[in-house]
């Protein structure tokens, strides 16, 4: 989400900043209206939008960030990779982390709250608006003349339109007091449909109510409506100075102050009065509606839904492979595959097709023997009363060094070092800087007394190191999770059952049908009726047996057992 918002966000700044350089003092008034919806529009779409090919050649991992995946179970991807004083839950469940004894807030939420609340304030503004229109013309006289409705005000005011409606002012409009350029003006703002395009825009104020530039287009939209309606009174009545001079004496008029509405605005009429003399040359117009294309063409590119979670260095069958399975990552979060999205036969038909080096390689999905696949298919098919994740082993969250405590480090003497799993001198700092890091830890190795300085080991991880062992290596299942209803979810650590022995053999720790048994178990029982077993009494056969994890209604996650098939 967060994603989708950066990319339309980028879209209309770029295309309202064109707008401002090229098109905002020209003459080509149509075109311009066209431009800035166009450029909503697109900038909507856009991320939706997938192309042939990727310009953003580099493993899924790097291309989404480490930040994405959320799992049940801690990580800890090598074994010298330090204990941190983070204990932490899953942030799915609701819950708050606690880092260094700190209990957080849970910002997730709070960012929802706050977005549904500007969201209410905004659509009650829409709704009250729109309801004092409608009031006004349920209110007041209404004349109906062809096209256009007039709705006669017994207050003094300015002519303004809304879709087919003329609100004029009752006693000028009887006594035929209102002149015939403005009514034309309004009539022009009718017959262009220029109330959509302010409704159009009011619905996105209300559902991006936080980007500031939807207030700009708006009023930039606005703007240009007026050059419109100008350009159709001049065109018809030929007589650009007295409809200048007409203009200048209507802005001591009241003006009406509904945002949703198209008004007699007077607060422009400079602006509107110097684009009447405003020409723009068939070059230039041609230049700038070319430039629109180029600029359209850029964001396409970049902008664009360029799912590459799977890396160009891997051969085609590998890439099929990847592609399939990549299209049932939830919200592009390339660490969970919502079962519900994958194409089973296809992904099934793509992995048989590599050798053993390139299954080897890819993505780990070890679910198509014969039995395993047939009770994941019934699976698949239970939905949506059994929804089924897939979640795999993610990396720790980059844990970024701010620069003055990586200054201080450089001037303290009680301190010992560790870069990449090897013991370095406090000196080695000089050769880097804080952003040359991707994790760090701080721990106490000795504590403060009388007569002695507390000591501290720094534990320091690379950029390349991070990547080489942490997003390089091949993905696997950490965890199958089952969420069924009335709140109720299983979680089944996920584990290779074959362990190897002390004279270097393989020998079974699982069931011999570990998978099929996890499969159908999610399947058929009854979340309601099992059995929970205290984790220090749970005792279980691993040839006949394997544990999962129940949680219900938030409550604690308990130990329990089910029986292979």
């Amino acid at each position: 989400m967060i994603e989708f918002v950066l990319k339309v966000t980028l879209g209309i700044l770029l295309f309202y900043a064109f707008y401002l350089v090229f098109l905002a003092k020209e003459s080509m008034f149509g075109f311009t209206r066209f431009f800035l919806l166009f450029a909503l529009c697109f900038s909507l779409v856009v991320p939706f939008i997938p192309l042939p090919f990727s310009f953003q050649i580099q493993n899924a991992v790097v291309a989404n960030g480490p930040g994405l995946a959320s799992t049940v179970i801690e990580n800890r991807i090598q074994d010298n990779l330090p204990d941190q004083n983070i204990a932490q839950l899953d942030g799915r469940k609701g819950s708050l982390s606690k880092i260094q004894g700190v209990t957080q807030i849970n910002w997730g939420i709070v960012l929802k709250v706050i977005y549904l609340l500007g969201l209410s304030i905004f659509l009650a503004r829409f709704i009250s608006q729109l309801g004092m229109l409608l009031r006004s013309i349920r209110n007041n006289l209404t004349l109906q003349e062809g096209e256009v409705t007039y709705v006669l005000l017994p207050k003094n005011a300015l002519p303004f339109t809304f879709l087919h409606f003329i609100f004029v002012d009752k006693s000028a409009f009887q006594n035929k007091a209102i002149e015939e350029e403005i009514i034309y003006h309004e009539l022009t703002h009718i017959r262009q449909k220029h109330s959509w395009d302010i409704l159009f825009v009011e619905v996105l104020k209300i559902v991006f109510w936080f980007n500031p530039l939807l207030f700009l287009y708006k009023k930039a939209i606005q703007l240009n409506h007026e050059f419109l309606a100008d350009a159709a009174v001049n065109s018809k009545f030929r007589n650009k100075a007295a409809y200048q001079w007409l203009l200048f004496n209507k802005i001591p008029g009241n003006e009406v102050a509904l945002s949703i509405s198209s008004p007699f605005n007077a607060s422009v009429t400079k602006r509107r009065v110097i684009m009447m003399g405003q020409s723009s040359s068939p070059l230039k117009t041609k230049l700038y509606k070319a430039s629109s294309l180029v600029l359209t063409g850029f964001m396409l590119m970049f902008l664009s839904s360029s799912k590459t979670y799977f890396s160009a260095q891997y051969p085609e069958p590998v890439n099929k492979y990847e592609k399939i399975l990549s299209q049932a990552f939830k919200a592009g979060n390339p660490y969970e595959v919502d079962l519900a999205k994958l194409d089973l036969l296809a992904l099934r038909n793509a992995y048989l097709a590599l050798d053993d080096k390139e299954k080897e390689s890819c993505t780990e999905f070890p679910f198509f023997d014969a039995l395993a696949f047939e009770k994941l298919t019934a699976l698949h098919q239970a939905y949506p009363k059994v929804k089924i994740s897939f979640l795999f082993k993610s990396p720790p969250q980059i844990n970024e060094i701010p620069n003055d405590l990586f200054e201080r480090w450089k001037d303290t003497k009680s301190i010992s070092l560790t870069i990449d799993g090897k013991a370095t001198e406090k000196a080695e700092l000089e050769n880097y800087q804080a952003a040359d890091f991707a994790l760090f830890t701080v721990r106490e190795t000795e504590k403060k007394d009388l007569f002695k300085k507390p000591q501290y080991q720094i534990i320091l991880f690379t950029q390349a190191y991070y990547s080489e062992n942490y997003l390089k290596p091949r993905k696997k299942i950490e965890i199958i999770q089952a969420e069924y209803p009335s709140e109720v979810r299983i979680v089944v650590p996920f584990e290779q059952y074959y362990a190897e022995t002390k004279d270097g053999q393989t020998a079974e720790g699982y069931p011999e049908n570990y998978e099929a048994s996890v499969f159908h178990q999610l399947s058929i029982i009854d979340p309601s009726q099992l059995r929970v077993y205290n984790s220090k009494l749970l005792n279980y056969t691993k040839s006949t047996s394997f544990s999962i994890i129940l949680e219900e209604e938030g409550k604690p996650m308990l130990i329990t057992k089910l029986p292979s098939i």
